[in-house]
């Protein structure tokens, strides 16, 4: 059985006649008869009962016709997406560093532009920690980088992308006497960055991080949006441990080229 034949079926059924079908395919009346012919006996159904002026499904037919549909039209789909990255209109894939303070909603329109029933475009979200994803831009690993701009380059196009404000807290239950409890870290312990003198925990997933400070074994820097009506966590008031402000920046490499995918998600999350 071959994607010609399926697409003959459809005509058939779908002009109502051999004939019609014929003209609608350019081929002849009896290409399209032999055609179907063909797969009965591969598969010994009958699709169609001949015995009036015009072709009518039989039961066996109509199972077949409806799984034919759906066959027709996936390959109709590969045969554009094909076309289309054929025609360099789309990417094969895209590769985006992710700070994890970024919220979802402010990422959406990447998800809109690379997934999809008809999307070729495989994504793949790296969550960061903080200012590695600058650095998998220069090397080539990623296409884009929300992240901060831990230094200026050349090679690097950035847009500012959100004000980030880092606010210390503590479980209730030791927020009297948090500084006897670790610092909870997002960061490798050979790498220096907002610490406050005393015990640390150096965590490198920023959902460990938060987990720790809400069960209440330290405390540590938090995003104002993650702790926006959670009641298990307080603010620490103590002129030592000071809120701090994280800028965060759409990046790119400039020398690495970019495809009609990439260009619209750069369009769209530009500000």
């Amino acid at each position: 059985m071959t994607y010609d034949q399926i697409e003959m079926l459809a005509a058939i059924v779908d002009k109502g006649s051999f004939k019609a079908a014929s003209e609608a395919l350019h081929k002849s009346q009896p290409s399209l008869s032999v055609g179907i012919k063909k797969i009965e006996e591969e598969f010994g159904i009958t699709i169609f009962d001949r015995s009036d002026y015009r072709p009518r499904l039989t039961d066996q037919g109509k199972v077949f016709y409806k799984w034919a549909q759906e066959s027709l039209e996936s390959f109709r789909n590969l045969e554009t997406i094909a076309r289309e990255m054929g025609n360099h209109d789309r990417e094969p894939k895209i590769t985006l560093a992710i700070d994890p303070l970024i919220e979802f909603e402010e990422i959406r329109p990447v998800f809109e532009t690379c997934m999809g029933p008809r999307n070729p475009t495989e994504l793949t979200l790296r969550s960061e920690i903080l200012g590695k994803g600058m650095q998998l831009l220069l090397d080539g690993e990623v296409d884009f980088a929300l992240a901060p701009q831990m230094k200026t380059n050349d090679q690097i196009e950035a847009f500012f992308f959100k004000k980030v404000e880092m606010i210390p807290v503590a479980a209730k239950t030791i927020a009297k006497n948090y500084r006897s409890y670790p610092q909870v870290v997002v960061i490798a312990p050979e790498s220096q960055g907002e610490l406050t003198k005393g015990p640390r925990c150096y965590v490198t997933d920023h959902a460990m991080k938060m987990k720790l400070i809400l069960s209440g074994y330290g405390w540590g820097r938090l995003a104002a949006h993650e702790i926006e009506g959670e009641k298990k966590l307080v603010k620490i008031q103590d002129p030592v441990v000071k809120p701090f402000k994280l800028d965060l920046y759409f990046m790119r490499n400039k020398n690495r080229p970019m495809g009609p995918q990439a260009k619209i998600i750069w369009k769209n999350l530009k500000k």
